[in-house]
């Protein structure tokens, strides 16, 4: 099952899955930060015995209150009548993260007994230092030594290395409330005094890096990059949902110096990924237009501007993944960022557009137009170097990826027969993408010349809608399956069609791309049961040998993945669908622990409930994001000339008072639009 997880922004906790409340380097738990695990073992234990977790509950994405008793207590065992079946001894943990601080736990002793009680306390504690990849099973040949301070009532560890003259320190504080009995290198010891029928509590807290995490544990969490209006809904069940994708998107949202910007997903990709942080603000733009004008300026300035063939970097270029580990300030990875995907550049040029139409404003356009005319050039140039053909394939390298669109693992990209795709490979979402970069950029590039503004582009604007074009007609003849009234997932560099049914189509509505004669069939897979199982929308149809209902890119549900399709699904006359489509995954999310909505779920037909997948991260951005585009589609919410939402579509899936919430939103957006970062 999924782990779980705390977070704050950069800093998170992962606690194991199962009963166990305790942390230990054998798991993958620990107190982690900017890819560095700041803490790997935490664990709290009574002088007798382990303990063993009743119950846990999140009370925010960043808190969570834990039930713990001694792991000898039972209740039906048959060794006598001695055997009690009581509990003296009840422990309520109380975890808080807080980003660029670390952690603080509150452990209170609950006494259920008629006379006082002296409860000896141990928590055994270690730091390893150990890089996020390699705690995922990298290999390296670092040797650490973790240097251990001791005083009275704290125990800092640090480790430092030295790569090409630069010298990195990391350092954990682990300090107590009061003095604790017995304090070494990794156990303290504490013993509590409980009244009869009364309790007793101590306190810890782990700072990161010299800082010091608050020590009031009625402190409310931090001020949020962004602050998401509570949408209200038909039903109390689908408020708890998006209240709950409301927080878990801030809690992952991280301000930087160009603002906020939103990082993957708990617990392997809290950092920025280009295309999870684009997706996310363009499904999140009405509510909430400063992510998406920090994602779009954060972005703009870790833009490509050379070539590396290890980094894959280029100019113009937005990445992929940025990692600040230990690893890859050693160079031992490619992540630096790292630049392998082809879908990150053009959909930085959507969001630019989409931002200017929904703040009713071009001034991120005159902000930005240096990374635009970058950008632009990028598609352009992917466009016209693969095979004689307008489209942007990508082939798989040595050091990181093999797949460079969303799709990314090994076996994800099939044939209907289920083999595997060779690369090089054209896939059918990246060319939606691109087709629409370039026609929204070209648009854009033409009103900033009205302005004066003339950014340094290798092709004037024609030309990238020239080449849309293009894109569009060699899309509709090569990739369309007339036997399967669909089309194709990719086109390999040899020329093969690789003719598997796929939800990759479905982005390809979202963008217009398909041609209208075909909009009608495309909607009706998508729609059949194969495609859709009744809990949203399966990343490949179920009638093709590839699927598994169990795979997390070739039957799995993605909830994003669901909500582009929607909102392509409403633009082309199948509002009704759309909302059906948005039902499931609400649906579906109201069955997971805490209405949380999950980077993935099985693929399995609603006659079984939602499943989730064993290894989804949870809570994850554009999963978070997917209720809000599921609103956009729903009411069909579109920007005013101004930039003002406005409604085209009735439905009781939302109250009416949604639409004044998001009007008084963007009653700011201009002016928020207008005003630099920095200002």
């Amino acid at each position: 099952m999924p782990v779980e997880t705390l977070v704050d922004g950069y800093t998170y906790l992962v606690l194991p899955d199962g009963e166990s409340a305790q942390l230990s380097t054998a798991t993958t738990g620990g107190l982690y930060h900017q890819d560095t695990r700041y803490l790997s073992t935490l664990e709290w234990a009574t002088a007798d015995a382990a303990l063993r977790s009743l119950q846990s509950t999140l009370q925010s994405p960043a808190v969570t209150r834990e039930l713990l008793a001694p792991v000898e207590t039972t209740v039906n065992a048959m060794s006598g009548e001695t055997v009690p079946k009581h509990t003296d001894i009840v422990l309520a943990l109380e975890t808080r993260v807080y980003e660029g601080a670390g952690c603080s736990q509150t452990i209170t002793v609950h006494n259920h007994t008629a006379t006082t009680r002296t409860v000896p306390l141990t928590v055994h504690f270690d730091a390893d230092y150990a890089d996020i990849f390699e705690v995922r099973g990298v290999e390296t040949n670092i040797d650490r030594t973790v240097r251990t301070t001791v005083s009275q009532d704290t125990v800092q560890t640090a480790y430092s290395f030295e790569n090409n003259g630069e010298q990195t320190e990391y350092t954990t504080t682990l300090s107590f409330s009061s003095p604790p009995d017995s304090l070494s290198e990794h156990e303290a010891t504490i013993e509590l005094t409980v009244p009869p029928q009364g309790t007793a509590s101590c306190g810890l807290t782990v700072g990161i890096d010299g800082a010091d995490p608050p020590t009031d544990t009625e402190q409310p969490d931090r001020n949020r990059p962004i602050e998401l209006p509570v949408i209200s809904t038909a039903t109390e069940t689908y408020d708890d949902v998006l209240r709950q994708a409301a927080a878990d998107l801030a809690a992952l949202t991280t301000e930087t110096e160009h603002g906020p910007i939103a990082l993957a997903g708990t617990p392997w990709f809290v950092t920025p990924f280009g295309r999870d942080a684009l997706i996310t603000a363009l499904q999140t733009l009405p509510v909430a237009p400063a992510l998406a004008l920090g994602t779009l300026r954060y972005l703009a300035a870790h833009r490509g501007t050379s070539t590396d063939p290890i980094t894959e970097e280029e100019p113009g270029k937005i990445f992929h993944e940025q990692r600040q580990g230990e690893l890859a300030h050693r160079g031992l990875i490619p992540h630096t960022p790292y630049y392998g995907t082809v879908d990150a550049t053009p959909l930085w040029i959507l969001l630019l557009k989409e931002t200017c139409t929904w703040t009713g404003s071009l001034a991120p356009a005159e902000e930005l137009a240096a990374t635009l005319a970058d950008t632009l050039d990028w598609v352009y140039t992917a466009s016209c170097t693969g095979p004689e053909d307008p489209f942007i394939y990508y082939d798989s390298s040595d050091h990181a990826l093999t797949h460079k669109a969303w799709k990314d693992t090994a076996d994800s990209i099939r044939n209907t027969d289920g083999t595997p795709a060779d690369r090089p490979l054209a896939v059918a979402e990246v060319q939606g993408y691109a087709a629409a970069a370039l026609t929204d950029g070209a648009d854009l590039l033409t009103r900033l010349q009205d302005r004066d503004v003339t950014p340094d582009t290798a092709e004037p604007p024609d030309a990238y809608r020239s080449r849309a074009e293009a894109i569009k007609t060699a899309f509709t003849n090569e990739f369309w399956l007339p036997e399967r009234s669909f089309y194709a997932v990719a086109k390999t560099g040899d020329g093969d069609i690789v003719d598997s049914i796929t939800s990759n189509v479905g982005h390809c509505l979202w963008t217009g791309l398909i041609d209208q004669d075909h909009v009608e069939p495309v909607a009706e897979t998508l729609l059949g049961t194969a495609m859709r199982g009744g809990w949203g929308l399966r990343t490949m149809s179920a009638d093709d040998a590839g699927y598994s209902p169990v795979s997390y890119h070739a039957g799995g549900i993605w909830p994003h993945d669901t909500s582009l399709a929607a909102l392509g699904l409403a633009e082309h006359g199948y509002a009704d669908e759309a909302e059906q489509l948005g039902r499931h995954v609400l649906d579906a999310a109201a069955t997971f622990k805490d209405q949380r909505l999950p980077e993935l779920y099985c693929g399995f037909a609603r006659r079984d409930p939602p499943t989730p997948y064993p290894a989804a991260c949870t809570p994850q951005a554009w999963g978070a994001g997917a209720p809000f585009a599921i609103l956009r589609a729903t009411v069909g919410l579109r920007p005013d000339k101004n930039g003002h939402p406005t409604v085209t579509r009735s439905s009781d899936l939302f109250a009416a008072s949604v639409i004044d919430q998001l009007t008084e939103e963007a009653a700011s957006s201009t002016r928020l639009a207008e005003t630099s970062p920095n200002d």
